[in-house]
């Protein structure tokens, strides 16, 4: 029967056959790390219940870091497989390095490459596996982000050209706010769970009855993140700005009376001379009864009839009600001349 040291694991086996001792400096290792990765995570699945004795659970460890290619096996590991600091490495980082090892299979990219480690008599406790494992995880963090940011640079710089050449073509921005949509999304960055609405929100500005339902703090809250996350000065956030002023304009302005408060909305604002304009314009196009939808050619001109209609409602029930003799003394007093 021959005996051999594994010259990963360091322990020692046997095998039918021939009284011979081999050496781990000679090369030969157990034959679980020529097992596929496939039958190694079904030794990990009884490892998880418990099946395992200490040192099958060991060289299945070794066998997955084996797997990564990325370990030179210079010396024998030195672990004792029954000891209890060996058996703590294991379960504190089996999970881990399985989970790395998923990770580094699913990059296929000629780029991308994982740091290689060595194995030798100052390592070959693999004290330092821990650390191998956490530069694996953050290598993959990194490439994934330089993926995505150089991604993402390119989608910007895609929907900037196409943006530009809208702008410069003289085209009306109502014809391009989707495009302006897109660019915003990008350059600011706008936050997943917001991304769709905002985005629509930018589309719809040119829409009257899409932007007078839209709360004016949306349209501001959009607005101010985008002033607040993208640089000032190009002509593509010039574009932006306009589309959003555009969008507050048409909230504010439902009804055609126009406004000078762009930044807010007030229907209409107290002591002022122009809010007495506003109202008198109003009442001039408001109906005398409740408007009936068969009557107007759209929605949008039935709701603003209504509107109009409930402020002439409104507006008719602040003024004081007049005596019904004021008039009448008045004009008696007038006509009679005194006897003489």
């Amino acid at each position: 029967m021959a005996k051999i040291h594994c010259a990963i694991s360091g322990i020692t086996f046997s095998c039918d056959h021939g009284s011979l001792v081999i050496r781990s400096e000679e090369g030969y290792f157990h034959p679980i790390f020529a097992l596929p990765y496939k039958k190694l995570y079904g030794l990990y699945s009884k490892h998880c219940s418990g099946q395992l004795p200490p040192t099958d659970s060991y060289l299945l460890f070794l066998a997955f870091l084996h797997s990564t290619e990325q370990v030179a096996w210079n010396s024998p590991a030195t672990c004792n497989p029954n000891d209890s600091a060996t058996i703590s490495l294991i379960e504190n980082n089996i999970h881990q390095l399985i989970r790395v090892v998923e990770l580094t299979n699913c990059i296929v990219h000629p780029s991308f490459s994982q740091p290689s480690f060595s194995v030798n008599p100052e390592t070959s406790s693999l004290a330092q596996i821990p650390n191998w494992i956490a530069a694996w995880e953050d290598n993959v963090a990194d490439f994934r982000y330089g993926r995505k940011a150089k991604i993402d640079y390119e989608s910007l710089q895609k929907a900037e050209n196409r943006l530009s050449h809208c702008i410069k073509s003289g085209m009306e921005p109502k014809y391009y706010a989707g495009m302006v949509a897109s660019w915003a999304s990008k350059a600011a960055e706008f936050p997943p769970a917001n991304n769709e609405a905002w985005c629509k929100l930018i589309r719809s500005c040119f829409n009257s009855s899409k932007m007078f339902a839209t709360p004016i703090s949306e349209i501001r809250e959009v607005k101010e993140f985008c002033e607040e996350n993208i640089e000032a000065g190009s002509i593509h956030f010039h574009a932006l700005m306009s589309t959003l002023r555009e969008g507050i304009s048409r909230h504010t302005d439902f009804l055609g009376l126009g406004t000078s408060n762009s930044l807010g909305y007030m229907l209409l604002p107290s002591e002022s001379t122009k809010n007495q304009t506003e109202v008198e314009a109003i009442l001039a196009k408001a109906t005398d009864s409740p408007p009936v939808r068969t009557d107007y050619t759209s929605q949008l001109d039935y709701i603003k009839a209504k509107l109009r209609y409930r402020v002439a409602t409104l507006e008719a029930k602040k003024k004081p009600d007049t005596p019904p003799d004021t008039q009448k003394s008045s004009d008696t007093n007038i006509s009679q001349e005194p006897k003489l």
